[in-house]
């Protein structure tokens, strides 16, 4: 086995990015405006260039526009951290788990968190892309609108998994 495929390396990656998780959620308040009174949540799911426009417009006027690009790549650097924690946890599971349920759930692991980063990544970079042109894309908004509850959903399932597959291995190992 690779020595970066290791149980520090998954505690580092994946308590790391969801400690960053919680940091973005704690600041994104300065993103909450009259237009968008879910901050950067209202960005993700705006779907129409027009919407996208409104938003930037409101972050632009109370002087936001750099916060809402250093959040959106703090956002980057999470979904990175997190979905290669994530990995490395379900092959580790998978790898190591005596029961043949527990090596199942191990390589579901790994496919969901390789589906959350590919659905996050998706959506973050066609809201960013917009973010940088300063302007709208019906495109970009509506790609960004659809991954979301993709993303949402494999990082439900992941987080939720995780926990359940480390318990279990857990017991499995006090066995």
């Amino acid at each position: 086995m690779p020595g970066y495929i290791s149980w520090r390396n998954f505690w580092i990656f994946w308590l790391g990015g969801f400690a960053l998780f919680l940091v973005l959620v704690a600041t994104g308040g300065p993103l909450i405006t009259d237009v968008a009174p879910a901050g950067i949540l209202d960005h993700q799911s705006a779907a129409t260039a027009e919407r996208v426009d409104a938003i930037q417009l409101s972050w632009a006027e109370a002087g936001k526009m750099s916060y809402a690009k250093w959040s959106m790549i703090g956002d980057l650097v999470f979904i990175g951290l997190y979905s290669i924690g994530g990995i490395l946890g379900g092959r580790l599971i998978w790898q190591e788990a005596k029961s043949p349920s527990l090596k199942k759930l191990g390589l579901f692991m790994v496919l969901i968190y390789f589906l959350f980063g590919l659905f996050d990544y998706v959506e973050t970079l066609s809201q960013i892309t917009q973010l940088l042109q300063e302007k709208g894309s019906d495109t970009l908004a509506g790609i960004a609108a659809l991954a979301r509850p993709i993303k949402i959903a494999t990082w439900i399932i992941g987080t939720i998994g995780m926990i359940i597959a480390l318990i279990w291995r857990r017991r499995e190992r006090r066995a």
